[in-house]
Formats: C-alpha cells, structure tokens, sequence
C-alpha cells in the first residue's frame, strides 16, 4: 500500500505586493483545486496563501476524524497568517466549501473582496454522503487498499451523520448572514454542473445588500471551475476582479 501524507499549504509571496489572498479549497479536495488559479494570481502580482484543511488528501477513515468547525479553524487560521505577514489587505477566493467558508470569514473578518465559485446555498446530507463515498473510493483506490477495505472505510459514513449536519448548519448559518457581507464579490458558477449551482448563486446574489456585486455564468464549466473547459476565462476574470478591488 503507497503511504499518503496531508498536503502542504501553499504559499505564494509577492515581495511587493500591496494585497493577498486567501484562496480555499473545496469539501474532499485539496489544495490542487485552486493551485493553478493561486499561481496565476501569483504571477499577476497577489501574495496567495492556500491552507490545506484537516483530514483532506487522506483515507476516508481519517477525513472523517474531523468536520466542519476544524476546516473553519483552518481558514480562519490562513487569513491569520496573512495578518502576521503584515498583509492588511486581504481578500478571499473559495470554490464550493471554500465559498461558504469565504463568506463566513466576510460576514465576520474585515476582507478587501470575495470571489466565489460553485458554492451551494443549502446542502443534502445525501448529496455530502454521496461526496464521501466517491472521495472514500477514490483514496482508497489510489493507495492500493483491497475493495474490503475500501467498503469497510465507506460503511462508517453513517456514523459520520451527526458532522455531516454541522455541515448543513453552518450553510444555514451563512445564508442567513449574507447581509452582514460589505466587501465587493464575484459570484460565479459553472453552466455544466447541477442546475442548484446556479440557483445558488442567484440566490446569494439577490441576498447581497450592496451594488458592488456580479455575477456570471461559465458555459463549459463543470463544479470544479478552476480546471478543465473554461478555466483560462475563469482564472482571467477573477484576476481582473481582484486588480479592481
């Protein structure tokens, strides 16, 4: 079996640079999500920092030692980095747990703007079982486990179900706070994904009380918009989002 080890959080420093960003992965994936859109940013003149939260890039087994509360720990832990750095404008970019988790730390942290990307505004405990049992597959898969082992890993997800609610909580919890949001965000989702993506991003759209909002659709874009069909467009607009704000 190939032994795994936590991915290492990113951090990519421009010595210049006047702003940063805090660039949040999504729910069973990695810092990969957003490496190639941070080193774009990176290259346009951002100091980008991406955490990697607990658990996440490891057997099933051992995602499921943590939850929600430790990955908001996590973010909230990277926009402190960039504080210690001396950064005093920070601004937060996050793709689908990393665009609740952007909008949690907007409605409480100051940050300079926000650009999130297929983030849901409610979510099903079906559809985030559904995420573990392809994300148990997956690892296991890689790793070399026995099928066993791997039905074993993914058989415990119900036991997980009580964190999985702090999950829906926490979505609940944003969504009924996005009127405390004051800082310009860009709201994108992708028009091959779930059709609730975009229903999800109007309706954060809409609950957005200020006029320094946008919002756009992707038409390749599957859920994981910083990579495949429509990336380059994505990465070029987020890009131009962060030089206006």
């Amino acid at each position: 079996m190939i032994n795994v080890k936590a991915p290492n959080p990113i951090f990519l420093e421009q010595e210049n640079a006047e702003k940063a960003i805090l660039l949040l992965h999504s729910f069973t994936g990695t810092v990969r999500d957003v490496k190639l859109l941070a080193t774009k940013l990176h290259e346009a003149g951002f100091t980008c920092y991406v955490p990697a939260y607990k658990g996440h890039g490891l057997l099933l087994d051992e995602l499921m030692t943590f939850d929600v509360d430790d990955w908001l720990v996590d973010a909230t832990a990277g926009y402190q980095f960039l504080k210690d750095k001396g950064y005093s404008e920070i601004s937060v970019c996050g793709i689908s747990l990393g665009g609740i988790l952007s909008l949690k730390l907007a409605e409480s942290k100051e940050i300079s703007s926000i650009a999130i990307m297929s983030t849901p505004y409610r979510k099903s405990d079906a559809g985030l079982s559904g995420r573990l049992e392809n994300y148990g597959q997956r690892m296991g898969s890689l790793v070399g486990l026995e099928q066993t082992e791997i039905d074993q890993q993914i058989g415990k997800i119900d036991q997980y179900g009580p964190e999985l609610y702090k999950f829906q909580l926490l979505v609940d919890e944003v969504m009924a706070n996005l009127n405390r949001i004051t800082a310009p965000i860009a709201i994108k989702y992708g028009e091959q994904d779930e059709d609730a993506y975009e229903t999800s991003a109007h309706y954060i759209y809409d609950r957005i009380q200020h006029g320094d909002k946008e919002i756009k659709g992707y038409k390749p874009s599957k859920h994981l918009m910083t990579y495949g069909e429509g990336h380059i467009e994505v990465e070029q607009d987020i890009i131009a989002f962060f030089e206006d704000y």
